[in-house]
């Protein structure tokens, strides 16, 4: 069965994740499987992919096999069954195999096990509600267990001639590894264990050493096959790790594991990489082993949406009950969701990015994560930096905790001579006790300890309170060389130790002490002295993010698409060019917090969206495909402009244009 992984555009793009983690307690496993049932839940959740399970976090097989160890309750090849099942109707069925964690490893081979720098056992919990009962994590520094772990994907890709592709999941989790084998390694080749940066060194080499073999073994049997390494293989912060899987699976639940705006920085992270990538939720309410748990539909169909604007394939999680049996209402509410992610897929997929914004990743989530959410909350589309591809944005955006390397800067210093225009933020582009680029402010020194306030001018005009605002994390302090000064930052009343009691959460401004930049502006160059992506990331207050906003226009930014759908609404532009139009993709939700979930259960419409279009050229039809309609639009200062009817949870907008 090819499927072209190379092409991202052919990738199948509606996927269920099939988990099957079975203790060997249970009585039977499998008993109620069959091919029909099978086939029938694939064809309810009109799926293209599906994949299944080879090896659970139990370290227990669900194939006859030599090498591992099977299931002592499952007396028929299942792994096998899944694939025939699938492959009979034209679905793509790759192997999902756990390399992390295997307690039936484990309890034969504690040696296997990584081990902290004291000896212990390196373990997590994967059970929220269960902290005490901890997992042992295995080593995947390339020794004894991972050839053993080689040996077993030798079985699988010998055993089926068909093999679609490779899930290796839970790798990298724990930190360096201790155990014996590791310490001899480290001692191999030069490296010292006790040293926390060449244990992190040998860590990366091994992994990147273990990913290599298993896509060797791969490419042996099944060289058109996909593998992907999950827990780190997905991570926008280890790039180092990311030549090695043939494709990307971003796994987020976002009702339990940090909202619905973690997807859209990953998402254009991974669109820079020229190789498939899919985002991945789940059916459940909470998360990964809930049983009987369900998202409402609606919020599964606004997942799937958000991901396709993005551009990003889709996966839904499923978790299979251990008798076999496939849920079919499960199903149906997947159907639901990818019935219309079949319609929408021609206008998300396969065109260029029209973001003028681009993003440098911060070494700090906090800062990368505030950004993106400023950014996209006001609809502002933008891609992560890749490659020193500045000139592609007109705009570049550097938050706090992002210094340059020397040829980094040279590329950087040529982008700003030709006009780019660059907002960075707190720690930023300082190195040395210099700033990196001529900001027209000199002296940057860390601020006190806590934070302190933020005094916006006039000019600046802002919605901001016009008495000083607190700012939680302190700024960095500058004196000016010839910068306009748009916003002042003002010390607290006093510095007071930690020792100290104060019965306040923080101290007053002083209406007398120093005050420094806060906001400035050199040429195409505006500083923010504040971490103030990190702030909002962290507390959420909405007159951080207008300041932010605020800075950001002193540049003028030209957006390609700009689209009046407040904080909620989501957008991005695609252009296509084979086709000869843009197309405008729009969701609207407001998820809300039940316990420790965050839900999506309202959708309301949003009516008579105004929509301007800044593009270079001569838009002929604006029209709606999903309901065959058309719109009328006007031309000012080369800007089009129109009016969408209505925004209900999703929309798809096509722009055609003239050559």
């Amino acid at each position: 069965m090819e499927f072209y992984v190379d092409n991202p555009l052919t990738y199948p793009k509606r996927q269920v994740h099939l988990d099957f983690h079975t203790p060997p307690s249970v009585p039977e496993v499998g008993m109620r499987f069959s091919k029909k049932n099978f086939q029938q839940a694939i064809l309810a959740g009109n799926i293209s992919s599906i994949t299944v399970f080879a090896r659970c976090y139990h370290g227990l097989c669900y194939y006859p096999t030599q090498i591992g160890v099977r299931h002592p309750k499952l007396h028929f090849d299942m792994t096998g069954a899944m694939i025939e099942a699938a492959h009979e109707i034209g679905v793509r069925a790759p192997i999902y195999v756990n390399v992390g964690l295997a307690l039936a490893e484990y309890e034969k081979h504690p040696e296997w096990c990584a081990r902290l720098k004291n000896g212990e056992l390196s373990s997590g919990s994967y059970v929220a509600e269960e902290p005490d009962l901890l997992w042992p994590n295995m080593c995947l520094n390339d020794g004894s267990y991972c050839r053993h772990i080689y040996n077993m994907l030798e079985e699988i890709c010998q055993r089926y001639s068909d093999v679609d592709g490779l899930f290796l999941d839970i790798c990298f989790k724990g930190g360096p590894c201790y155990c014996k084998e590791c310490r001899k390694g480290m001692e191999k080749l030069g490296l010292d264990s006790e040293n926390k940066k060449d244990a992190e060194e040998y860590y990366r080499k091994q992994h990147i050493a273990f990913m290599k073999q298993c896509k060797k073994i791969l490419n042996k049997y099944h060289p058109n096959s996909t593998i992907f390494f999950n827990s780190g293989g997905a991570d926008i912060h280890l790039p180092e790790y990311h030549p090695y899987s043939t494709h990307f699976e971003i796994e987020d639940l976002p009702t339990v594991w940090g909202g619905y705006d973690k997807m859209p920085l990953n998402a254009t992270f991974f669109s820079g990489t020229e190789k498939f990538y899919l985002g991945m939720t789940g059916k459940f309410h909470l998360e990964w082993g809930e049983f009987g748990g369900f998202k409402c539909k609606e919020a599964l169909k606004y997942e799937i949406a958000t991901m396709a604007v993005y551009g990003a394939g889709c996966s839904i999680g499923d978790h299979l009950i251990w008798d076999g049996e496939m849920d079919m209402e499960t199903y149906r509410n997947i159907g639901y969701a990818y019935r219309y992610l079949e319609k929408i897929e021609p206008y998300c997929y396969g065109g260029e990015s029209t973001a003028t914004v681009g993003l440098w990743l911060s070494s700090d989530a906090e800062d990368n994560i505030g950004t993106s959410m400023i950014l996209i909350e006001n609809q502002i589309d933008f891609e992560v930096i890749r490659d020193l591809n500045f000139g592609r944005f007109e705009i570049v955006i550097f938050p706090g905790n992002s210094i340059l390397e020397e040829r980094e800067l040279k590329v950087l210093n040529e982008y700003i001579e030709k006009g780019g225009k660059v907002l960075f933020a707190g720690n930023a582009l300082i190195e040395a006790k210099k700033f990196q680029i001529d900001c027209g402010l000199r002296e940057p020194k860390k601020g006190i300890v806590g934070g302190d306030y933020i005094l916006a001018s006039k000019e600046l005009n802002v919605d901001i309170p016009k008495s000083p605002l607190y700012s939680y994390l302190s700024a960095i302090y500058t004196e000016v060389d010839d910068a306009e000064v748009y916003a002042l930052v003002l010390t607290p009343y006093m510095e007071t130790p930690h020792n100290k009691y104060i019965r306040h959460k923080n101290l007053p401004y002083s209406k007398d002490g120093k005050r420094y930049p806060c906001l400035s502006k050199k040429g195409n160059i505006v500083y923010l002295s504040h971490r103030i992506p990190a702030i909002y990331s962290l507390y959420g207050s909405i007159y951080h993010k207008r300041y932010f906003m605020a800075a950001l226009n002193l540049l003028k930014p030209n957006l390609a698409i700009h689209a009046e759908i407040g904080a909620q609404g989501r957008c991005r532009m695609i252009r296509q060019s084979d086709y000869s139009r843009y197309c405008i993709n729009m969701t609207y939700a407001i998820p809300v917090k039940r316990g420790k979930a965050e839900i999506i259960e309202d959708i309301f419409p949003l009516h008579n969206v105004k929509i301007t279009l800044s593009v270079p050229e001569k838009i002929t039809k604006i029209y709606l495909p999903l309901r065959n309609k058309y719109l009328s639009f006007t031309y000012s200062d080369d800007k089009c402009s129109f009016v969408l009817d209505m925004l209900d949870c999703h929309e798809t907008i096509v722009a055609k244009y003239e050559e």
